[in-house]
């Protein structure tokens, strides 16, 4: 080999350009792995994004809920204490009012009783007038009924004396008379 030139074993060039495709390769595929977890990576990031962009919304609609439910809270509170400060003006009201219907209601009741005084007074006088009147003419029906009776018995016992006869205004003809004496008991 004294010429310089030297000869290159072909399985060693052949081993030499294996090894630079194994390279290539290894390379290709370590950049291939690069882009997918880059890829990876964007959309990790990106649904990150939409979740914490989701989250921020849904906590805005919390917030508005409560804020409108604490606004009707506070309503339904005022109107409640409007209510309470209307019952109490009125409660007040019929208290102060309680003593004047109470004298009203006396007065109307001693009017009513001084009335109904009037009215008994009023009928006892005439009832004691119509029992006088009543009175004289029990009296006069009993010594009516008195004076009947004793009439009565007057004239009975005076038939019961006499002896029973016709008295004839006329002509009477085939008449016959008996007496038969009246006892009067």
């Amino acid at each position: 080999m004294a010429d310089g030139t030297y000869t290159i074993d072909p399985f060693f060039v052949l081993t030499g350009q294996i090894n630079e495709v194994k390279t290539k390769v290894s390379d290709s595929v370590l950049e291939n792995y690069k882009a997918q977890i880059a890829q990876t990576n964007d959309i990790n990031n990106r649904a990150m994004q939409t979740m914490i962009s989701e989250s921020n919304m849904l906590a805005d609609i919390k917030a508005e809920i409560a804020s409108a439910s604490l606004a009707a809270q506070l309503a339904a509170a005022r109107t409640d204490a409007s209510h309470a400060v209307a019952v109490a003006q009125t409660q007040r009201l019929i208290l102060e009012s309680g003593d004047s219907v109470k004298s009203l209601i006396n007065v109307l009741n001693a009017q009513n009783l001084n009335t109904s005084l009037i009215n008994t007074n009023t009928a006892l006088v005439g009832s004691i007038g119509q029992f006088g009147a009543l009175n004289l003419a029990y009296g006069g029906a009993v010594a009516a009924y008195q004076s009947a009776s004793t009439n009565s018995a007057v004239n009975a016992l005076g038939s019961a004396l006499s002896s029973q006869g016709m008295v004839n205004t006329g002509t009477m003809a085939g008449v016959g008379q008996s007496s038969s004496p009246t006892t009067i008991r």
